[in-house]
């Protein structure tokens, strides 16, 4: 026997009010419309499950077994499985997982981590490093719950993506370089010697089809995949490293090492958000997300 749940419903409202008009208005139907409920109500039973006595719609016994289970999977039913779902950050316990790379903790963690363990002080923060193809399926699968930063290669069309803020490229050198000023001449930059760091980031690859576009070579003497050796190797030598502008700011205070301009304009680029399809009305990824651009939505200074 299937019995449609509104018809449970109304079942509920004719034995509480004790009336099938008082039930009819109570779940905003109409009158007949109640009516023929009722009667398919007592077809599925095969029972007439209310009589009318004194002007009051009295249960059957048959009725009368049904109501408590029938209110129990009714409550069920609207506590757990139809009311709208929610995220409580101040006593979730959840993990939350952000796709990184390395120039990518740098500008998003430290601001990450200060934010969520005062908001949500029982989570857990994870951050991983991924190729695209493996990306985009951590995002599908719900394994990772945010990328964020320079990911040009993610085409499946459904991660979805948000602009936060751009960033862009910048030189650094040691402090008494024969390298003078805010900003080095193109002669300078092509006789100096320079490091290149390849990290599994594109906007050196970027940088890279600029300087081919221009026709501009540079004299590459040492390649690295990491850039925290990089404030000593400069500080310790005549080299040039080009960086994105948030980890030369972030070397800026080491000793004898200072961040310079590129003798030509460097293209910006930009830091990007990108969650699955799948999660695009989940709470927690729906918290996430709101927090996420609060906190780095382009403001003066953020691509500084």
């Amino acid at each position: 026997m299937r019995v449609d749940l509104n018809l449970l419903r109304l079942l509920l409202a004719v034995y509480d009010t004790g009336s099938v008009t008082a039930a009819a208005a109570q779940l905003k139907l109409s009158q007949p419309t109640a009516s023929a409920a009722l009667a398919r109500l007592r077809h599925s039973f095969g029972d007439p499950l209310f009589i009318r006595h004194a002007g009051v719609m009295s249960p059957t016994p048959r009725a009368q077994n049904l109501i408590d289970k029938t209110r129990e999977v009714i409550g069920l039913i609207d506590s757990e499985i139809l009311r709208s779902p929610d995220f409580d950050p101040e006593v979730a316990t959840d993990e939350f997982v952000f796709c990184l790379s390395a120039i990518g903790e740098i500008v998003f963690l430290p601001t990450l981590f200060d934010f969520l363990k005062k908001a949500a002080p029982n989570t857990r923060i994870r951050s991983v490093s991924l190729p695209p193809h493996k990306l985009e399926e951590a995002l599908i699968s719900g394994e990772v719950d945010l990328a964020l930063g320079y990911y040009p290669d993610i085409k499946e069309s459904d991660v979805f993506q948000q602009r936060l803020f751009s960033h862009d490229l910048t030189c650094m050198v040691r402090t008494g370089h024969k390298i003078k000023g805010p900003r080095m001449t193109l002669k300078q930059f092509t006789e100096a010697e320079h490091a290149f760091v390849k990290d599994g980031g594109r906007s050196q690859e970027m940088f890279e089809a600029e300087l081919v576009a221009r026709k501009i070579e540079r004299k590459i003497v040492l390649r690295t995949s990491h850039y925290m050796s990089i404030p000593t190797i400069i500080a310790r030598s005549d080299l040039v490293v080009v960086l994105p502008r948030p980890v030369a700011n972030a070397f800026a205070g080491a000793k004898n090492v200072r961040v310079i301009s590129a003798p030509m304009e460097i293209p910006k680029y930009d830091l990007k958000m990108h969650w699955h399809r799948r999660f695009h009305k989940d709470p927690k990824i729906v918290w996430l997300r709101s927090a996420v651009t609060s906190l780095f939505t382009e403001h003066p200074g953020s691509a500084g």
